[in-house]
């Protein structure tokens, strides 16, 4: 799948980040209880859950929130993720709401909606695989 030139939305560990600097990161206790909690979030057994129901309960769904409580702090949220990324090998793709709002007028143009469908549902694949195969 092909992006529009200068969209920069598919974040890999390997590119690295430069620019990041620790002190952009939240303080060591609460990034270790951010990396801890992802970890369970992706452990194969909560994706495997996820996708497959069973008579001790209810399908999970594995997501992990990230907030800030300095007004501004987004630069604390995307290096925290990008450090995240890092350290667990994992791919990040960043979709901005400004972006998705301005449908085929915004930087993603035209059917939008069917590309971001097929993202959503390649990346689901690509966790059943991952969770299968674990």
């Amino acid at each position: 799948m092909e992006f529009p030139e200068g969209l920069n939305i598919l974040w890999s560990p390997v590119d690295g980040d430069p620019d990041l600097k620790p002190s952009e990161l939240p303080p060591p206790e609460v990034f270790e209880e951010a990396l801890h909690n992802l970890h369970i979030t992706l452990h194969p057994q909560t994706q495997h859950r996820a996708t497959y129901a069973s008579a001790s309960g209810p399908l999970v769904e594995p997501t992990l929130g990230l907030y800030c409580p300095i007004e501004g702090g987004d630069y604390i949220i995307d290096a925290t993720v990008h450090e995240l990324a890092r350290r667990t090998g994992a791919e990040v793709l960043v979709l901005d709401a400004i972006h998705l709002a301005a449908g085929e007028w915004g930087q993603f143009g035209k059917g939008i909606l069917y590309r971001l469908l097929w993202i959503c549902q390649s990346l689901t694949l690509l966790f059943k695989l991952q969770a299968h195969f674990s």
